[in-house]
C-alpha cells in the first residue's frame, strides 16, 4: 500500500489517510507508508495525587518498522520531505485515536503531537482539525479529553501557528508546548500560545538536576509557569530519584521510563491502574480562546 506524494499546498485528504490504514490480525490499527509499518504505542502521564503517582493521560507515540525491524522515530521522521510530514502525522493521530480502544474506557485521555512545520495554510489545518474531531467522535472521546502537543519544530508562519492553536481551543482542545528548552520551544512560544501545559525537555531537566544551582533554576522555572497558570510535565525521567526531585521542584506531572515504558498496542494497561478504584479526571485547565 502506497500513496503519491502530496503537494505542500494541498490539504491532507481523509481518503489519503484511510488508504494508509489497515486492521492487523490482532485487532489493532496499523499504518502502511512507503513500505514502513506504523504502529501505536501509549505511554502514561502521571500526576502527583495524595502523595502517589496516578495515571491521568496517555501520549500516543508512533513506532515505525520495516521488514519487522523497529526504526527509531527520529530517524524515520528525519528522512521525510516537508510535504510528507503532514500526511504521516495525520495517519499517526488517527492510529492513536482508533487504538485508544485498548485503553480503559475512563482513561482515554490523549496527548497527540502536532508539528508546526507541517502547517502550510489555514485552509489545510481547518480541515485537519475537522477530520480529527470526526475520529474522536467515532471513538467516543471528547476534545476536552485531548491535549494537542505543539512539538519543538520551528513554524513556517508564527501567525498561522497562533491561529491554529486558537482554532483548537475554540473546539475545546487543550494545548501543550512540548520539549520546552529545545529548538523553538522557548519563552517566546509560551508567550505566543499561552498553553495549558508545558512539557519540559528531558535532557534539559536531567542536566538541571545534576547540580544544586541547576536544580534551583528548575524550581524557579516551574514556579514561573505556575504564576502563569501553566501546568508542568517533567518528561524523559529515567530514575526514581528524578521523579522525587521533579515532585519537590513543583512539577504537577511526570513522564518517562522510570514511571512507565511505552507499550505497543494491543497491550494490557490494567496494571497501571491497580489499586485505583476510580480514574482521576485530568485537570488541565479550562480550554478557552485567549
Amino acid at each position: 500500500m502506497d500513496i503519491l506524494q502530496n503537494s505542500a499546498n494541498k490539504s491532507v485528504e481523509k481518503e489519503q489517510v484511510s488508504a494508509c490504514l489497515m486492521r492487523a490480525d490482532d485487532g489493532s490499527w496499523v499504518g502502511n507508508y512507503r513500505g514502513y509499518v506504523l504502529k501505536s504505542a501509549f505511554q502514561p502521564i502521571f500526576r502527583f495525587i495524595g502523595g502517589k503517582l496516578r495515571p491521568v493521560a496517555f501520549e500516543g507515540l508512533l513506532r515505525p518498522q520495516i521488514d519487522e525491524t523497529p526504526i527509531l522515530p527520529g530517524a524515520f521522521f528525519g528522512q521525510l520531505e516537508d510535504d510528507q510530514v503532514g500526511l504521516v502525522e495525520a495517519v499517526a493521530r488517527t492510529l492513536h485515536v482508533r487504538n485508544a480502544a485498548s485503553l480503559p474506557a475512563q482513561a482515554r485521555h490523549l496527548f497527540l503531537n502536532f508539528d508546526p512545520a507541517a502547517l502550510s495554510s489555514k485552509s489545510t489545518f481547518e480541515k485537519m482539525i475537522d477530520d480529527l474531531g470526526t475520529e474522536l467522535r467515532a471513538s467516543d472521546i471528547m476534545p476536552s479529553a485531548c491535549v494537542c502537543e505543539i512539538i519543538e519544530s520551528a513554524a513556517k508562519s508564527k501567525e498561522d501557528l497562533n491561529y491554529f492553536v486558537y482554532s483548537l481551543r475554540a473546539r475545546g482542545y487543550h494545548i501543550a508546548v512540548d520539549d520546552f528548552g529545545a529548538e523553538s520551544s522557548n519563552m517566546e512560544r509560551i508567550a505566543d500560545l499561552t498553553p495549558d501545559i508545558v512539557k519540559l525537555d528531558g535532557p534539559m531537566v536531567k542536566k538541571l538536576m545534576d547540580s544544586p544551582e541547576g536544580y534551583k533554576q528548575l524550581k524557579s522555572l516551574i514556579e514561573h509557569f505556575k504564576e502563569l497558570r501553566i501546568q508542568v510535565v517533567a518528561e524523559g525521567l529515567e530514575a526514581l530519584w528524578q521523579i522525587e526531585m521533579a515532585e519537590n521542584a513543583g512539577a504537577e506531572m511526570v513522564q518517562g521510563f522510570a514511571a512507565a515504558m511505552p507499550r505497543l498496542v494491543p497491550a494490557d494497561f490494567s496494571e497501571w491502574f491497580q489499586g485505583t478504584k476510580t480514574f482521576p479526571m485530568p485537570s488541565f485547565g479550562y480550554p478557552v480562546a485567549r
